[in-house]
């Protein structure tokens, strides 16, 4: 004989069922739950170790084990021993702590870590990385370089593949190739993972080397010197030719070839001395300075009216052009250096 069920019974076992039944799924939640976590936890902590060893190989000057944590990356031909040993010596990266890592809702498998330490100054900021697939920093800076592309450079001694070369947090010092420029400013402080590119400061600027202002000086000079004490109507070095029948000087209607004497007072030839070349804005490699800064020299002249000859000294540019230098310049590409005057 069947039991009775009454509708009490009924509704009572449903109810049970229901309990049983959310037990169950809160179970599976909170075992996924602490699933996740406990991967989030050791893919956080392994995001800590990663940053830490990272860190430690770049103080320790060990190039090729900081790159092993690295990313892809567009131009690693500074990551090298010898780059960063040239920024270690200049600015040693010390003190170094690595705080939680907060994984980042927004990018699946991405944690971000906590990192301080000295490199020439306290830093304090975020590393990014990618534990999906394995473990990769994606917090590397890099270098624009653009400006200097005109010229052959060294950066911390080594010659970077592209104008925009990846580069360990550290201290990186532009030179350039040719002993007569050289760039100007303190090192590139590529400090902090985060911020990229870094560029050069408003310091940073192609300049003459010492060695490019004597020599540059020894030529112009030299040619300078030489076309003052020339006699002639057109004594070379950009000077303009005095015509030697003038039509702009008063009362002189010849002037004598082989009469001209040019002269540099004092402060002038001060000014011829001491001349200091620049690059050239559109060609680097071309130094040169302005006739201006030559100095101005006066001319006496044998000038004849008539039958008659007579010295004359003329130091008035409406007169005769021929008062100034021509433009020097030099480029150092050329084997010979030759000094070219532009008029």
């Amino acid at each position: 004989m069947r039991p009775h069920t009454t509708p009490n019974t009924t509704k009572r076992t449903a109810v049970v069922a229901t309990v049983l039944l959310s037990l169950v799924i809160g179970v599976a939640l909170a075992t996924a739950i602490w699933h996740r976590a406990a991967i989030g936890h050791r893919d956080g902590q392994a995001a800590r170790e990663t940053v830490g060893a990272y860190l430690t190989a770049v103080a320790e000057g060990d190039a090729e084990t900081a790159r092993g944590y690295l990313g892809e990356v567009d131009d690693d031909s500074l990551l090298t021993d010898e780059v960063l040993e040239e920024s270690r010596a200049r600015a040693p990266m010390t003190d170094i702590t690595v705080g939680r890592a907060t994984k980042n809702w927004l990018e699946d498998g991405v944690y971000d870590v906590q990192v301080a330490y000295t490199l020439g100054e306290e830093v304090s900021t975020v590393m990014r990385v990618e534990t999906a697939g394995g473990l990769v920093i994606t917090s590397v800076s890099w270098l624009w370089l653009a400006e200097f592309t005109d010229v052959d450079f060294t950066v911390n001694g080594a010659i970077p593949a592209t104008d925009e070369p990846n580069v360990f947090p550290g201290s990186y010092l532009l030179e350039a190739s040719n002993e007569y420029l050289e760039i100007a400013g303190e090192p590139i402080a590529a400090t902090d993972t985060s911020i990229a590119p870094y560029g050069p400061s408003v310091e940073n600027e192609l300049v003459v080397s010492e060695a490019g202002i004597q020599m540059f000086r020894g030529k112009v000079v030299a040619e300078a010197t030489e076309c003052l004490a020339s006699t002639r109507l057109d004594p070379g070095c950009g000077i303009h030719a005095i015509p030697q029948y003038p039509d702009s000087v008063p009362e002189c209607e010849e002037i004598g070839e082989d009469s001209v004497q040019r002269h540099l007072d004092a402060g002038q030839a001060a000014r011829l001395e001491t001349v200091t070349p620049e690059p050239d804005h559109w060609e680097p490699t071309i130094i040169k300075v302005l006739f201006t800064e030559l100095g101005r020299f006066t001319v006496t002249v044998s000038c004849r009216t008539g039958d008659t000859w007579s010295s004359r000294e003329i130091a008035d540019y409406s007169q005769i052009r021929g008062l100034f230098f021509g433009s020097p310049s030099i480029d150092l590409t050329d084997p010979d250096l030759a000094v070219v005057w532009d008029r």
